[in-house]
């Protein structure tokens, strides 16, 4: 997708539905700002698995960057792990057991891929 199509992108996507995004009395500014970074940060410990970071871009899309340089603007979390997907050559199964065991020494402060 390109930057200004990503602009006029709008709505949230089911998958956010417990999240600010789709909340119609949602915070604004900073306290969206904030609750999206934190979103952001829990995601990137999983995309860290596959050789991928995600950056909150403009409060209203994400932008994936892969390790070798591959960078794509999204709008929501499915096309996150898709396009994450395509980038790793590997699919983005949360019961990997690899990952569980990734995220298992991240969480026991030994950080090692």
């Amino acid at each position: 997708m390109c930057a200004f199509c990503a602009l006029l992108s709008g709505g949230s996507h089911w998958s956010e539905a417990g999240t600010d995004a789709a909340r119609t009395d949602a915070p604004a500014g900073r306290a969206r700002l904030l609750e999206r970074r934190g979103r952001v940060r829990l995601v990137n410990r999983i995309l860290s698995y596959h050789g991928c970071a995600l950056a909150d871009w403009n409060n209203n899309s994400y932008i994936l960057r892969g390790h070798r340089g591959q960078t794509s603007i999204v709008d929501s979390l499915p096309q996150v792990w898709a396009r994450a997907e395509e980038i790793s050559k590997k699919p983005a199964d949360p019961l990997d057991p690899a990952l569980l065991a990734a995220l298992s020494n991240v969480a026991d402060g030994n950080i090692e891929n």
